[in-house]
C-alpha cells in the first residue's frame, strides 16, 4: 500500500497568490454587474416616459380619427393613467383590454412613480377632434434619482420628453 507524505509538516491550504487571483476575479465580476443593477432605475424612468409619450400621441390620434374628444386622466397617488372618450374607457389596440396603465402592477416598473400631473389645474388632458389639447401641461415621472418630464404643448399638442434629473 502506498502512502503519500509531504516532505514537511506544513498545513495544507491556499497560497497567497491563489487568494489574490480569486479576489481579483470577484472584483472584476462585481465591477461589471453592479453598474447594470444600479442603472435599471434609469431604464425604468426612460421606458415609462416613452410609454407615456406614445400613449399621449395615441390619444391625440384617436381623437383626430374618431372626431371625438379623448381624455387622458392621471391618478398620481396610484401611479396610473387611463384613456377615455365619450363612450367610456378606450380599448388598448394590442391587449384588447381597457386602456389603463398602472405602473405599480406592471413588471419592470417597480420603482417608477408619477410625481405630478398638471394641465391647467387638472390631472387630465383632453384632445379635441383636431388633436389640440384643452390645456398645456406636463407629467413628471421618477425612478430613483432619474426624473423625466413629459410635456404637452398648448396649440399644437406636441408631446416631448425631457430629462430633468441626473
Amino acid at each position: 500500500m502506498f502512502r503519500f507524505r509531504r516532505k514537511n509538516n506544513a498545513a495544507i491550504g491556499f497560497t497567497m497568490i491563489e487568494i489574490i487571483v480569486v479576489l481579483i476575479v470577484i472584483a472584476i465580476a462585481a465591477a461589471m454587474v453592479i453598474p447594470m443593477v444600479l442603472s435599471t432605475a434609469d431604464l425604468e424612468a426612460t421606458s415609462g416616459a416613452r410609454m407615456l409619450l406614445s400613449d399621449l400621441q395615441y390619444a391625440q390620434n384617436v381623437a383626430i380619427t374618431s372626431q371625438t374628444p379623448v381624455t387622458v386622466t392621471f391618478d398620481v397617488s396610484a401611479d396610473s393613467y387611463s384613456l377615455t372618450n365619450t363612450s367610456g374607457t378606450l380599448i388598448h389596440p394590442i391587449s384588447k383590454s381597457a386602456y389603463e396603465v398602472d405602473f405599480t402592477a406592471m413588471r419592470g416598473f417597480d420603482r417608477l412613480e408619477i410625481v405630478s400631473a398638471g394641465f391647467g389645474g387638472n390631472a387630465s388632458v383632453t384632445f379635441d377632434a383636431l388633436g389640440t389639447p384643452d390645456n398645456a401641461g406636463s407629467v413628471t415621472l421618477q425612478a430613483g434619482p432619474h426624473i423625466y418630464r413629459v410635456d404637452v404643448a398648448a396649440a399644437t399638442g406636441k408631446v416631448t420628453v425631457t430629462s430633468i434629473g441626473l
